[in-house]
């Protein structure tokens, strides 16, 4: 079940892998596998820094890509707990 609660998508970041569906700035839609768990993340991506969380933006590490990605809260499609 696809589920599109914000919150409850922040959490489930913090503690592991998430499927994202999202719509990218050209209008296309993209599936990533993200997290924000530190265990899951390469020492060298780790966060530098503690930065304020925006309430438009949503930050992830992309499991596929290797590398940190945004994207619009407005955007986001759903997500799946893997």
């Amino acid at each position: 079940m696809i589920n599109h609660d914000i919150d409850d998508l922040q959490a489930r970041l913090a503690e592991g892998e998430v499927r994202l569906i999202f719509l990218k700035k050209d209008g296309s839609t993209r599936d990533a596998r993200g997290t924000r768990a530190p265990d899951l993340i390469p020492y060298e991506d780790h966060p530098k820094g503690i930065k304020t969380p925006s309430i438009e933006v949503l930050c992830f590490y992309d499991l596929d890509k290797g590398a940190w990605r945004s994207l619009r809260r407005e955007n986001l499609l759903g997500f799946i707990e893997n």
